[in-house]
């Protein structure tokens, strides 16, 4: 593997050993991100690359194609519905779908999001070509493990959690241990992010100069969005949740999106 493309490669990582690994791969909307995982161990981090590369010939295939004992992957996607799971019917999805204008090209999953929640989403034709790289019938919404690695931690009704994709920010809500709210907004900025975070609180009746936000995916100390959020609410702070044995260095929140597929293998077999 050509050292130059990853964020980390573990001393002990064995082509050899890889039918002991679990691949996990994230697929974003022109972007994917890949960790190769044993025992809950992180062996392999790569830095993001196209969507365009998953069916390209090229340095990607060699990692892709290994023998893996496991393999999960996950997609995001801005155009999805939530049902309550004692409201689902398998029978309704395809009504469900036309409120989210699918196109014939358009590719439509219904799901569990949660305990509670189904989830009924779309992906465009690029997302869905690069997610039958691998088994399309168990690709999972990825934020179906974000949502159970922050409701593990048993969130306050006093936290805002956010995740910043690439053009996109997710945010969950949860009280008295149930989740309230999940949406998912268009955002390229700093600007952009405090003002759905601040409207989301209006919707919720938070006072943002009581509420915390927590934050992981695309954010460090400092940053524009972390100082943004610090400007309106009580503390703006990095998550600290961590699901992968990695050493410290490495930036955790900007991997928990990805590790949290560990907490979905069950959903796969959907």
């Amino acid at each position: 593997m050509d050292d130059t493309l990853y964020h980390y490669i573990d001393p002990g990582f064995s082509h050899l050993e890889v039918h002991n690994y679990t691949l996990l791969v994230l697929i974003n909307p022109t972007q994917f991100s890949l960790a190769v995982v044993h025992q809950h161990k992180l062996m392999v981090w790569r830095k993001p690359g196209l969507l365009s590369e998953l069916n390209q010939p090229g340095e990607v295939q060699e990692v892709l194609n290994f023998n893996y004992q496991n393999i999960i992957s996950g997609v995001t996607s801005s155009d999805f519905t939530l049902i309550p799971d004692a409201l689902y019917q398998e029978a309704d999805v395809a009504s469900i779908a036309r409120y989210l204008d699918v196109q014939s090209q358009d590719t439509v999953f219904a799901q569990p999001l949660d305990a509670d929640n189904r989830i009924v989403f779309k992906l465009n034709q690029t997302a869905t070509l690069a997610a039958a790289r691998f088994d399309l019938s168990k690709t999972i919404f990825a934020a179906s493990g974000w949502i159970k690695a922050i409701a593990d931690t048993q969130p306050s009704g006093y936290d805002l959690y956010i995740n910043i994709n690439e053009n996109q920010a997710d945010l969950v809500y949860f009280r008295h241990g149930k989740l309230l709210l999940f949406n998912t907004f268009e955002c390229t900025n700093a600007d952009e992010l405090a003002y759905y975070a601040l409207f989301v609180a209006e919707q919720l009746k938070l006072t943002p100069a009581d509420t915390n936000v927590i934050v992981n995916g695309l954010i460090s100390e400092g940053n524009a969005y972390h100082n943004r959020l610090s400007n309106f609410f009580k503390l703006a702070a990095l998550s600290t949740v961590q699901l992968l044995d990695m050493p410290e260095h490495l930036p955790k929140q900007e991997l928990l999106t990805l590790s949290a597929l560990t907490l979905c293998a069950s959903l796969a077999d959907v």
